[in-house]
């Protein structure tokens, strides 16, 4: 990028001017990463003051084993497989609580699509990391095709399954699952049926 684009950028911002998709495009593509990050934090600063948030974010997957065979998950296995797992809550709840002085904020939970874990596992196991890790962790659990599986094999409305997590502690769901909007490109790469508009209903 050219300093007069630079330079025009920066008064764009300066000025507090929207920045058009070109602009978005040109910032994006600039190899001058210690000058975009400078503008950042140029920008950052005047809305923000000197307040900075930070969440510590752990993962915690109680289950690899999965139905499905997605070609891009490396993370699943077959049941029997000898690196496959499924914790017992308890361990689950031990596993957590061992990341809680770390200053964990956010435990962050995706799972395998189990075939024959009840469906009751998954509101307990919630409830139980709710009780020992306090109201001052927020538990990030289930992605999109987890609902829509949960769904499958307890019989209920995804309304149901929802209202059922967030009362065993919830606070919010994981992204992904069924982001891919295209139903030709979804089928080479996943080999379960959750579909975007399963999800946008």
């Amino acid at each position: 990028m050219d300093s007069g684009l630079k330079r025009e950028l920066e008064d764009k911002i300066s000025a507090g001017e929207r920045l058009s998709f070109d602009d978005g495009v040109a910032l994006y593509e600039t190899d001058d990463l210690m000058w975009l990050g400078q503008l950042a934090h140029a920008k950052r600063t005047e809305l923000n003051g000197d307040a900075v948030y930070f969440n510590v974010n752990r993962h915690l997957n109680m289950t690899n084993v999965c139905s499905a065979s997605c070609a891009y998950c490396s993370f699943q296995r077959k049941p029997g497989e000898a690196d496959a797992y499924t914790m017992r809550i308890e361990e689950a709840v031990r596993l957590a609580e061992a990341m809680a002085p770390e200053g964990l904020t956010e435990l962050h939970i995706v799972n395998g699509l189990h075939p024959t874990l009840p469906w009751r596992y998954y509101p307990k196991s919630l409830s139980e990391l709710r009780a020992t890790l306090g109201p001052n962790v927020a538990l990030k659990a289930f992605t999109a095709t987890e609902i829509h599986w949960f769904e499958r094999i307890s019989g209920l409305s995804a309304d149901e399954i929802l209202d059922e997590l967030i009362d065993a502690g919830l606070s919010s769901l994981t992204g992904g699952g069924a982001e891919i909007f295209d139903w030709d490109i979804r089928k080479q790469i996943v080999d379960h049926d959750t579909h975007w508009e399963d999800w946008s209903r």
